[in-house]
């Protein structure tokens, strides 16, 4: 009974590994989404819950995408994101919490203006940024209670994804932009001013990762992959995707959405399922 117990636990082990990307023959995968999504995002729990949003309702998974079940509360979130207090959802409606594990959320609280992209730049604080409806970016130092808007000296108003990341902590944060056909925008002076970047020509998602800041994840045209912090780009899936994610504390976790498939790549977004 002993030896049953413990090739149970230790095949339950190794299955979590798998499902994590942890083994050395873990492949890209490819599952069903219950919905299109708006935008995916990894939550800094045990169980690295993910999280799904696609402008009608919010979506969690425990499994890495294998099953999902709907987070209860109001709906209409459009973007995710996560701080030291829980889930932040926004959309048209305002702002909404919930744990990380996705039981429910709060009625909306009003925003200065509906969000449509929202982030942060390390999984363990109370500070976020945001894109409203008009291609303005916003940073909040309390979990969205208080928004300030940015100045953003050149950033274009085709604004329509924000990623940012924590580095240095005695730097200023650093935030990407995709801009649509204007393309990707970096900011290395927590929003002050932004400078355009060479490639990708288009972008409508971006995505990067606290476990290795050197790795920017860009949807256009194509899914372009940097890992030397943003100066060069290669295509590395030949497929338009609607949202892209890290893992905050895994930096091989990378996800893609297209239509209701969600691709999973286990080497940092180098590789992933075939189409």
């Amino acid at each position: 009974m002993q030896l049953r117990l413990e090739w149970t636990a230790l095949t339950a082990a190794v299955l979590l590994l798998s499902l994590a990307g942890c083994s050395d023959g873990a492949q890209p995968t490819a599952v069903a989404l219950p919905e299109a999504a708006r935008a995916l995002a990894v939550a800094p729990d045990f169980a690295g819950t993910l999280w799904e949003t696609t402008g009608r309702r919010a979506w969690r998974s425990h499994d890495g995408g294998l099953s999902w079940r709907r987070v209860r509360g109001p709906g209409g979130g459009i973007a995710v994101a996560f701080s030291e207090r829980g889930g932040e959802v926004v959309g048209p409606h305002g702002e909404q919490r919930a744990d990380y594990g996705g039981i429910g959320l709060t009625p909306a609280r009003r925003t200065p203006q509906p969000f449509l992209s929202l982030t942060t730049p390390y999984h363990r604080t109370d500070r976020l940024y945001a894109l409203d409806i008009f291609g303005h970016p916003w940073v909040s130092v309390d979990a969205g209670r208080h928004w300030l808007q940015l100045r953003a000296a050149r950033l274009p108003n085709t604004a329509v994804s924000i990623s940012a990341v924590r580095g240095d902590v005695t730097k200023p944060d650093v935030i990407y932009v995709a801009c649509g056909p204007g393309g990707l925008w970096r900011s290395l002076d927590d929003g002050a001013t932004f400078t355009h970047m060479p490639q990708p020509a288009v972008a409508y998602g971006v995505a990067m990762t606290t476990d290795r800041q050197s790795q920017v994840l860009v949807a256009g045209d194509k899914v372009y992959l940097s890992k030397d912090y943003g100066r060069t780009f290669l295509p590395v899936l030949d497929r338009r995707v609607d949202a892209v994610a890290y893992d905050p504390r895994n930096d091989r976790l990378a996800y893609a959405a297209v239509g209701r498939e969600l691709l999973r790549s286990v080497d940092g977004g180098e590789s992933w399922p075939a189409g």
